[in-house]
């Protein structure tokens, strides 16, 4: 056993993975973390899932997610053909199938094929965009991640801002009438992201907080989500580069508190690295997440 795991089996506190969660894996989780995987879902007031693939590889996933204790997955749209993999009729049944099968359900769906076919600069854009309100409603699940990097970066660019806005506020009705948000996820500052979402001005349109990226950017993450409130975030990634949570750079305890401060109450995906495996590190930060805040 290398260090890194015996610290992994370790470690205390929040992070303590101890139980686990029906994994059988041998790992496990502080007390509050057995006790809020033990509720059932609908009871706690965070929701964790985990990120996957496209949508024939998630099928397969859900028993993945099921046998981590994962209360949900966020599926990827597909790549950029015209009619998009999440649309596909066949495995949309194929994927609510196993969604009955495991109790597994769908937290979100990514749209990452735009950060390299921007939403501002993409024939397509708006095709699809509908196309992923549609499947999202389908599938059960409420929101979408709508990607804005590489290709797709917003910042400095006030053009692509302009176009952006103007595109999605022409799908916002539909979202609105399918019970769906569209969450932008992007490099821009709370204040920037809160000017485009107010521009759109549609209850449908919001934002996509990932907690690793607006580090990353160098952004101040409590200060942040105090500022944006639930007013303007609807769902979030968290990681910490490739570090598990807690171990990394980012002072998640100060984070957990912002979020309990906003009232948030919701999907907590994680888009975490493996420094231990990818079983091993999902299990990890799943339990690090539940401990922390389910105090």
């Amino acid at each position: 056993m290398n260090s890194t795991r015996r610290e992994f089996l370790a470690y205390g506190g929040a992070a303590a993975v101890g139980s686990t969660l029906a994994a059988g894996m041998g790992v496990g989780l502080a007390p509050s973390a057995v006790r809020a995987a033990a509720e059932a879902p609908a009871k706690r007031k965070f929701r964790v899932g985990m990120r996957t693939g496209s949508l024939g590889g998630a099928v397969k996933a859900l028993a993945e997610a099921k046998r981590l204790s994962f209360d949900g997955i966020e599926i990827e749209a597909g790549g950029a053909t015209d009619t998009l993999e999440c649309a596909n009729a066949d495995l949309q049944k194929e994927f609510l199938a196993e969604v009955e099968k495991t109790g597994v359900v769908l937290s979100s769906i990514c749209m990452g094929l735009m950060n390299g076919n921007p939403v501002f600069s993409e024939p397509r854009a708006k095709s699809w965009l509908e196309q992923t309100i549609d499947a999202t409603a389908a599938l059960g699940a409420k929101s979408i991640l709508v990607a804005f990097f590489g290709k797709g970066n917003l910042k400095g660019n006030s053009d692509a801002k302009t176009k952006t806005i103007e595109i999605v506020k022409s799908v916002a009705d539909r979202a609105e009438k399918k019970g769906v948000t569209l969450g932008l996820e992007n490099t821009l500052s709370a204040e920037e992201n809160i000017e485009i979402v107010d521009k759109i001005n549609s209850p449908a349109v919001r934002l996509y907080y990932d907690i690793g990226n607006s580090a990353g950017g160098g952004y101040d993450v409590p200060k942040e989500i105090r500022l944006l409130g639930t007013k303007y975030i609807n769902i979030f990634h968290f990681k910490d580069g490739n570090a598990l949570l807690g171990r990394g750079r980012i002072n998640m305890a100060a984070v957990a508190q912002s979020v309990r401060d906003i009232g948030y109450e919701g999907w907590i995906v994680l888009e975490t690295g493996s420094p231990i495996g990818r079983a091993e590190s999902l299990a990890y930060n799943m339990g690090f997440i539940r401990g922390l805040l389910c105090p």
